[in-house]
């Protein structure tokens, strides 16, 4: 990741192969389009031209570990490919939509970064009036397309 400039850059190993690009997952801050370095959804032609960040999640203010985990902040912590659809599927705590400010949801989206829409609508933390804390995330989730690398 040095070689594009992504000297801190963290990147998560997998990925799929799709309409002549790879999709996979890195932290690098491309084109000032991901300043708090978290881990987003790339693409590259599979000649390795043609750099594009496909997800643009914001950062919710926690510091986060790239894409190799163990962070507090916001990321992707997996992405499935529908070969049928092409559509890309993938978890994240982040909150796109404005819909997701306390944990994780299930997302889908064009292979080309297009058309970003949530899929479910969990709860995440929420805290009742006496203190009480209740915890509704999605999960546990299966895509029957192989992950990453398979």
């Amino acid at each position: 990741m040095a070689a594009w400039g992504w000297p801190r850059c963290s990147f998560w190993f997998g990925g799929f192969i799709t309409r002549g690009r790879v999709l996979f997952l890195a932290s690098a801050n491309l084109r000032n389009g991901n300043l708090a370095e978290i881990c987003q959804l790339f693409s590259i032609d599979t000649l390795g031209a043609d750099l594009r960040q496909l997800t643009h999640l914001p950062s919710d203010g926690r510091p986060g570990n790239g894409c190799v985990g163990g962070g507090t902040g916001c990321a992707i912590s997996a992405f499935f490919l529908d070969r049928i659809t092409g559509t890309v599927l993938l978890a994240s705590s982040c909150d796109p939509v404005g819909a997701n400010p306390f944990g994780e949801q299930l997302f889908a989206m064009r292979p080309d970064g297009t058309g970003l829409r949530q899929l479910t609508n969990a709860r995440g933390m929420t805290t009742d009036p006496d203190g009480t804390i209740h915890v509704e995330l999605p999960g546990p989730y299966a895509y029957t397309s192989p992950g990453p690398g398979g």
